[in-house]
């Protein structure tokens, strides 16, 4: 694949994507009241939010529809995104990109789209905001313009979600300082609280002075829940920055089961047990997992299998995130290995057509840079492809 700009361009739109670190799963009740309010502005069945990853479409909060996921070439937004003015397709039926799709056939089929894309202040569009029906439709400038407000304000949102992790990290760090700062007070308020009750005790004291003790003992032990108030305070605020492997499994099920079901592939996520508990950093875990498993999954024939694995190792007194991707698909040709960490990754096609856009594994590569960690792949033609993820991490 001859190396373009378009290719450089779309690497940027997918590292813009990764760094919101978004679950898609999560994201229905933060747009809830919008997408309602698009398919009202446009008076259409379907008002849908979708992001477009690299090998998927991801519907992350919809109106008159369920969530879910399609690949990507099979979409309408993927054409929005390709454009910064919104896409308007009176007629999907007679449109010959989707009139041989399931989603146009019959009289149930949809007519009518209209697309506006998610531009964010890099300058690149990660997604659309789009409204579906099942009759063609005429919708005016006015209400165009309308919805154009609308995905300006989807993507104030999503603006706003990575300023917050990154504001929580900053009061992540600050948080390790002041829990030593309690930690440090914790003990002489103990050592106080402990020579209160000895003496109490251990020698008879005039009725004064044992009042006075009373009124000692009752303000370290409102010092020692002050320190349990600060440091519980920064906990609860830091979780949600935190996963356990255990979460992290559920999330990659959620995600991922279904594309794997529509292909006939066998998709297990294992952990191990003994750290199933243990929680550590989110941050880009789910964009680098996600592009891997869709890989696999992609290069995987039906009756095929994927199998993931989430272990937390030692080494040196450092503690590493283990990720290993496992699948029975065709491998990847040794000269293609040799291209690994370039840009001018070659476009290629899965095992039922499904396109390729050349970039999956040169974005995992680097937010794995990016987060000092490792990247192992093995691969034999024919047989299937292992990649495996070590991360350096701080363990809670």
């Amino acid at each position: 694949m001859v190396y373009t700009e378009e290719n450089d361009r779309e690497l940027k739109r997918l590292k813009k994507l990764s760094e919101f670190d978004l679950n898609y799963g999560q994201l229905q009740e933060q747009f809830k009241g919008l997408v309602q309010l698009a398919a009202h502005v446009a008076d259409t069945d379907i008002s849908l939010v979708n992001l477009i990853g690299n090998h998927s479409q991801w519907t992350v909060s919809a109106y008159g529809a369920k969530l879910f996921e399609m690949p990507r070439e099979d979409s309408i937004c993927q054409y929005t995104i390709q454009g910064d003015a919104p896409m308007e397709i009176p007629s999907l039926d007679t449109d010959e990109r989707f009139m041989d799709k399931p989603y146009t056939q019959g009289d149930e089929g949809f007519r009518y789209y209209l697309g506006i894309p998610l531009k964010v202040d890099a300058g690149v569009n990660i997604g659309a905001l789009c409204v579906i029906d099942k009759e063609e439709k005429q919708i005016s400038g006015e209400k165009k313009r309308l919805l154009g407000l609308i995905a300006d304000e989807i993507v104030n949102k999503l603006e706003q979600t990575i300023k917050l992790d990154n504001l929580q990290e900053s009061l992540n760090r600050v948080q390790v300082q002041r829990n030593q700062l309690a930690h440090d007070i914790r003990g002489p308020v103990g050592g106080i609280l402990g020579l209160a009750k000895s003496t109490e005790t251990a020698m008879p004291e005039p009725e004064e002075f044992k009042m006075y003790m009373e009124m000692i003992k009752a303000s370290a032990a409102k010092v020692l829940d002050l320190t349990d108030d600060i440091l519980e305070s920064w906990k609860d605020r830091a979780d949600g920055q935190f996963l356990t492997l255990a979460q992290f499994k559920k999330q990659l099920e959620e995600l991922y089961t279904l594309p794997a079901l529509n292909k006939q592939i066998d998709l297990q996520v294992i952990v191990n047990p003994s750290e199933a508990k243990h929680s550590f950093p989110r941050r880009k875990l789910l964009p680098i997992t996600g592009n891997l498993i869709g890989n696999a999954i992609k290069f995987t024939p039906s009756k095929g299998k994927v199998l993931v694995e989430l272990d937390i190792s030692s080494r040196n007194d450092q503690q590493f995130l283990k990720i290993g991707v496992k699948d029975t698909g065709t491998g990847i040709p040794k000269e293609k290995l040799q291209q690994l960490g370039r840009t001018q990754l070659p476009e290629d096609y899965g095992t039922k057509g499904e396109k390729g856009y050349g970039m999956g594994l040169q974005l995992v590569i680097d937010l794995v840079n990016s987060l000092q960690g490792t990247l192992n792949l093995d691969a034999v033609e024919g047989q299937g492809t292992t990649v495996t993820v070590t991360i350096p991490i701080e363990v809670k």
